[in-house]
């Protein structure tokens, strides 16, 4: 037998028996809340996990304890001085606030030798969960006093929620509570964490390691992203929440993650834990219609047109690349998914299944015995359509505090001046009191990242927009911005003047405006800017008047679907994603693609380097390329690799939000740090597939590589524990039934100076095609090197 063809028998045998596993018939599907993870015990120890539930989570102590959540983002500590790991691009805010044209921390990376140079992470807060407790009985009674009228019983159930965290925060300085639903208004819970202010950057890598692959590999596989940060969190002298001060010291948390060196290998065990923001896994059919027909695509347009502003003025000017390095970032990752999304309700036929799955809602409403659910579908449908009509000039609106930074801070004045006249509980929640310092925060970030050619780009945009909309939709306040069929260019060169001529330019006068927070006097402003915000917050209220009528007859709708969905359930029910904090098990294993094409797990330093072209995204640093060559002989790397693995895929069921999330092994052990999804995945927020459903995660080993062969982080490795391990010999290689099998899970892909996706194919980064195109690739590989 040839080479090629012995290659090709043992890319066979190993993908029978570690890429697409046994585990896979099973779907591992569920973002699990920590009062369920009790009831999970028979799977989790099927999988693979050897500690008990109850090391999980037992009434709020336990390894998911030592999650967290940082500004939106997942995170953990991992050692008893506060060290938080989390994603780089968690911790991009932070490092943007930080840098300057001189000390450019995003492209240059940081590293603290010491306590003492580590930099203050503003506006990163780190929330610790404490204690869940359940008010369902206090909103529904609260709700059930307002009557039939839609509005009063929203504001009921907001007013309602609002006392509870007042009370909770009352009781419990330095804690910061929320009350969060489950399953559209069936449930309410109440989370209670501990705050800490003072969060500080440890270190971040070079953004050519910590974004290698940038929005060409963004959402895709293989993946050879080192997407992480350290950062540690601060307390006052006494022990207490406190904000930044230099003679505060480290938290010392009650539980934090071990981290293992030894890694997880294909068909290994893994759980993610973390804080999912949000999915729609129960829309009904009306609702995810809306999405496929309306929202998503205006999305699209919206954020594709945004991205090449940013991308066009940042090009011309370093200084305005910085401002905007975190917003074109983010609208890049919205972009690109709500592409995704589209493709893959497509590729899941979802409107198809949907409409066969409401046809059974139906059938079970017409049994005597649930004749009071009769109608349900259709009032949702009605709801649906009624958001539909409003949703392209609602799209606006809301864009507004998310593009033009100076207006949206005048809009922020504004508001928050005319909320001064209502009780604090009865305030939208940036404009209570409890909010007034991060509001304050917010709206000095945004002036730091103005721009004026920025602001009246990103204004006109939502200009020229709003003239297209359907007559009597158009947004009233931009009326007298408008040229009359003039471009978006055109019409910005007529916006700059509300932006160069406002005060608000000037941080003393806009902190004033904020101390004072005088509605009358901004309503008399001669500023531009300010005239502006005052005509678009009356539009701003309007709107909130009807959306507050509408979300209180949806709060009677809501649990009433969700009654008749666990009336057709076979199976036991998890909640959709909703920000709090998750449990999902899962199992390292690659994936198929499409028809024809077979992903592996794992990628590897050799694979990084092979990507490497000298030009971003693929421009690794050349101390990262120096000490490539040396990484089999390194305790960092995986002995079935024969090199240093960076990322690795399972099928964990995650979303946004999980950016950050601990993945930990079946000893409770941190491997690694979920960052991404596939393409074929996106999707995965209306509905999981045990095909496709596949999470990207950071392998833990090759933080630990760089922080010893390339950084020499030294203080760093000791805390996490890594002193005495570092000097260890690399471990040697299992053996192998046939050593042709070496060609797949035991030898290093060549380094060349041209894309390649090493063992992982994909059929737009090579030249071959399928199964078979990857085996003929791996087989005169091993040939040229015999």
């Amino acid at each position: 037998m040839g080479p090629v063809r012995k290659s090709v028998v043992a890319v066979s045998l190993f993908l029978a028996t570690g890429l697409l596993a046994a585990p896979t018939a099973v779907a591992d599907e569920g973002q699990w809340t920590p009062e369920q993870v009790a009831g999970l015990a028979e799977q989790l120890r099927e999988r693979g996990f050897g500690l008990q539930t109850s090391d999980l989570w037992n009434n709020g102590k336990g390894l998911m304890r030592a999650a967290v959540n940082l500004n939106g983002c997942s995170a953990s500590f991992v050692s008893n001085r506060g060290l938080v790991i989390t994603n780089h691009h968690c911790a991009y805010g932070a490092l943007q606030r930080q840098s300057t044209v001189d000390h450019d921390y995003i492209t240059d990376g940081f590293l603290a030798g010491t306590l003492e140079q580590e930099l203050e992470a503003r506006q990163t807060t780190v929330r610790v969960l404490e204690r869940i407790v359940d008010v369902t009985d206090r909103i529904e009674a609260a709700a059930a006093k307002a009557g039939d009228d839609d509005r009063a019983r929203y504001l009921a159930i907001s007013k309602t929620r609002k006392q509870l965290v007042q009370a909770c925060e009352q009781q419990k300085p330095g804690y910061r509570c929320s009350v969060a639903s489950f399953d559209a208004g069936s449930v309410y819970r109440q989370m209670e964490y501990l705050e800490l202010r003072d969060i500080r950057l440890v270190y971040a890598p070079p953004s050519a390691i910590g974004e290698y692959g940038g929005e060409i590999d963004n959402w895709m596989w293989p993946r050879h992203t080192g997407d992480f940060s350290i950062l540690r969190a601060y307390v006052g002298p006494d022990g207490k929440p406190a904000d930044f001060a230099k003679d505060n010291k480290p938290y010392q948390p009650d539980t934090w993650l071990q981290i293992s060196h030894e890694g997880v290998s294909p068909g290994d065990f893994v759980a993610v834990m973390g804080y999912p923001g949000h999915t729609d896994r129960h829309l009904s059919l009306a609702q995810v219609k809306h999405q496929v027909e309306q929202a998503l695509p205006m999305r699209v347009d919206l954020y594709g047109e945004w991205i090449s502003i940013l991308e066009e003025l940042g090009e011309a000017d370093p200084a305005v690349a910085i401002k905007v390095a975190a917003t074109k970032k983010s609208l890049a990752n919205r972009h690109k998914n709500a592409r995704g999304m589209l493709a893959g309700i497509k590729r899941m036929n979802l409107l198809k299944r949907k409409a066969e799955f409401e046809q059974r809602l139906r059938a079970w409403a017409q049994k005597p015995a649930n004749a009071s659910y009769q109608g349900v579908l259709d009032k949702l449908a009605q709801h649906t359509a009624e958001q539909a009509r409003d949703y392209p000039r609602n799209l606006l609106l809301g864009h507004i505090s998310r593009g033009p930074k100076l207006l949206a801070v005048a809009v922020d004045l504004v508001r928050r001046a005319r909320a001064q006249a209502q009780p604090d509980l009865e305030r939208d929640d940036w404009y209570m009191q409890r909010n007034a310092d991060k509001l304050r925060g917010r709206l000095l970030q945004r002036l730091r990242n103005h721009d004026p050619d920025v602001d009246s780009q990103l204004l006109a945009s939502l200009v020229v927009r709003s003239q297209k909309l359907e007559p009597g939709q158009e947004i009233a306040a931009f009326a007298g911005l408008q040229v009359k069929d003039g471009s978006r260019t055109e019409v910005a060169a007529n916006l700059r003047k509300l932006f160069t001529g406002s005060q608000l330019r000037d941080q003393q006068q806009l902190l004033a405006l904020f101390d004072a927070a005088d509605a009358n006097a901004i309503a008399n402003t001669k500023d531009p800017l300010l005239k502006l915000a005052n005509a678009i917050a009356d539009e701003l209220e309007a709107n909130k008047k009807v959306s507050e009528a509408r979300k209180g007859r949806f709060a009677r709708l809501g649990p009433q679907y969700f009654a008749m969905l666990r009336g057709q359930a076979d199976a036991p029910h998890y909640p959709d994603a909703n920000g709090t904090l998750r449990l999902s098990y899962a199992t390292v294993q690659g994936y198929a693609p499409q028809e024809g094409l077979l992903a592996l797990p794992q990628t590897s330093v050799a694979g990084q380097v092979a990507k490497h072209t000298g030009e971003k995204p693929f421009d690794l640093p050349q101390n990262v390329r120096d000490a490539a060559a040396q990484t089999p002989e390194t305790i960092w790397a995986d002995p079935a690799l024969g090199d240093v693995p960076v990322c690795f895929l399972s099928n964990a069921d995650t979303t946004g939000g999980n950016s950050g999330s601990a993945v930990v092994d079946g000893k409770g052990r941190l491997v690694g740090l979920n960052f991404d999804r596939v393409w074929e995945n996106i999707s995965g927020d209306f509905g999981y597939t045990t095909e496709r459903s596949r999470n990207i995660t950071v392998d833990i080993r090759y933080l630990l590589w760089l922080l010893d062969r390339v950084v020499g982080a030294d203080a760093l490795l000791a805390e996490l524990g890594m002193q005495e391990v570092r000097s260890q010999p690399a471990k040697a290689a299992p053996p192998r039934a046939d050593s042709s099998a070496e060609a797949v899970t035991n030898k290093r892909p060549a380094a060349t100076s041209e894309r390649s996706t090493g063992c992982s194919c994909r059929s737009d980064d090579s030249g071959w095609s399928g199964l078979w195109g990857c085996a003929l690739l791996l087989g005169l590989r091993r040939r040229r090197r015999a």
